[in-house]
């Protein structure tokens, strides 16, 4: 599933630049934790490219969602500094969202519920929900779905009872997490370019 939402993503996008790093990091299944970057181009061109020149020919209608797709794209390529720099400075729930995700990675819960409960409500919620309840085994649908939707607290509670365990379960919290950021990049990137 995740290799079916990466080629709608990229399919979706004419921007070049964002297209090629998506190329790069296809076959990048980031961790529960932060691991070394992936890939060192994708990660120069994105702390090095000014927005316009990243999304050309796009034109870049949001600038806090052009940076929280730069931030999206870093923390994917498991950079961890460049991404939280950029995603502290971005005062949407978007960046709240990014944010969140980077202080799971870290490990840090208590810094990611600060984030998740700063970002609200967020649309990209819903489509974690659908996925979880799609794709995962009915054991974490057990634990992470309530009857409100997705609760993003309680996933973090799972992910640091699992992390670095070696469970069986560790490989689906990837996925979900996985899809959650893509999600998350390409809501960021719709609303950059004002679609």
């Amino acid at each position: 599933m995740i290799d079916r939402l990466i080629n709608d993503f990229s399919g979706s996008i004419k921007a070049k630049k964002i297209k090629n790093i998506i190329g790069d990091l296809r076959n990048h299944h980031p961790g529960l934790i932060f691991s070394k970057p992936y890939n060192r181009e994708a990660e120069e061109t994105l702390v090095s490219a000014d927005l316009a020149e990243l999304f050309q020919p796009e034109p870049v209608k949001n600038e806090n969602c052009a940076k929280a797709v730069v931030s999206g794209l870093l923390i994917w390529n498991d950079c961890e500094n460049e991404a939280h720099k950029i995603a502290q400075n971005i005062s949407t729930p978007e960046g709240s969202y990014f944010h969140a995700i980077i202080h799971r990675r870290e490990p840090d819960m208590l810094n990611s519920n600060y984030w998740f409960r700063k970002t609200g409500d967020h649309p990209v919620f819903s489509l974690v929900y659908d996925y979880v309840t799609q794709y995962a085994p009915e054991n974490i649908q057990q634990y992470l779905l309530t009857q409100n939707g997705w609760n993003p607290e309680l996933f973090n509670e799972l992910v640091e009872k699992t992390q670095n365990t070696g469970q069986p379960i560790e490989r689906d919290l990837m996925n979900i997490q996985h899809a959650e950021l893509l999600y998350l990049i390409a809501h960021s990137y719709r609303h950059t370019i004002g679609s």
